[in-house]
């Protein structure tokens, strides 16, 4: 059984976009344990997570999108995700429309083309609280999916010591921000159910959104990653993120 795939990636953060609006892989595929054996990078095609873009539940929505992590596991939203698949969606000709309308497991979430590539409308992330960890203060915060945001100043050893420990006990993405000057923040992220990563899209938003609410930035920031640049902003009630996405290659898969 053969199966087609194109892998994006979004400032590194990669990802396997499968098509199952169409019949492939079998009665029986499994996108979640072709995740666990696929995005291996030394023994399959290697990504950070699988992407399968589905039909739409209802007219309301033009496509339906689930974010399959590396190990398996399902995320609720990937702001990098979500531009690989639109980058996806426009190179195949699958719709001609300026913004594309994704079913999400955060909820729809609208696509639009810019200049600087897509813009998302990431929705009203919240911030729920706080929790005190080896005296570090980190903000609770949702955007579809769960966050713990670390504002201060740090070196990579403490954030190697401390992310994926933050990361398995509270069961969210962690991240570690400094905060540059009004219009850039830099970070190191530590996503669940796959590792540190060089980009993680809701936690440019979830960093922003506490920095924002400290009057740290303005309504526009450059969030800076090890994989590169995104721009977060605030437009009234809502938060956007914005970058490119591009094709790394595309292929086949012998399903065993």
């Amino acid at each position: 059984m053969v199966l087609w795939f194109s892998k994006y990636e979004a400032l590194g953060n990669d990802f396997i976009v499968i098509d199952l609006r169409v019949p492939q892989g079998g009665g029986n595929f499994s996108p979640h344990e072709f995740a666990k054996k696929y995005c291996n990078r030394n023994f399959g095609i290697g990504a950070d997570g699988v992407i399968p873009l589905y039909k739409p539940s209802g007219q309301d929505s033009d496509f339906k999108i689930k974010i399959i992590n590396s190990d398996g596991s399902e995320a609720e939203m990937s702001g990098n995700g979500i531009r690989c698949v639109a980058k996806y969606v426009y190179d195949m000709n699958l719709s001609d429309k300026d913004k594309i309308v994704f079913e999400t497991g955060a909820g729809k979430r609208e696509v639009k083309r810019t200049q600087r590539g897509f813009e998302v409308n990431m929705g009203k992330p919240q911030i729920i609280g706080k929790i005190n960890y080896h005296n570090l203060e980190l903000f609770k915060v949702s955007v579809g999916n769960p966050h713990l945001v670390f504002l201060g100043d740090f070196d990579y050893e403490l954030f190697f010591n401390l992310a994926p420990k933050i990361s398995k006990g509270e069961n969210a993405n962690v991240e570690f921000a400094k905060v540059k000057d009004k219009n850039s923040i830099e970070v190191m992220v530590f996503e669940r159910g796959v590792g540190e990563t060089l980009a993680c899209g809701t936690g440019a938003v979830a960093v922003f959104s506490v920095a924002r609410e400290r009057n740290l930035v303005d309504d526009e920031a450059k969030i800076i990653f090890k994989g590169g640049s995104i721009f977060v902003s605030k437009k009234g009630e809502y938060f956007f993120l914005e970058g490119g996405a591009n094709l790394v290659f595309s292929g086949f898969v012998k399903l065993s």
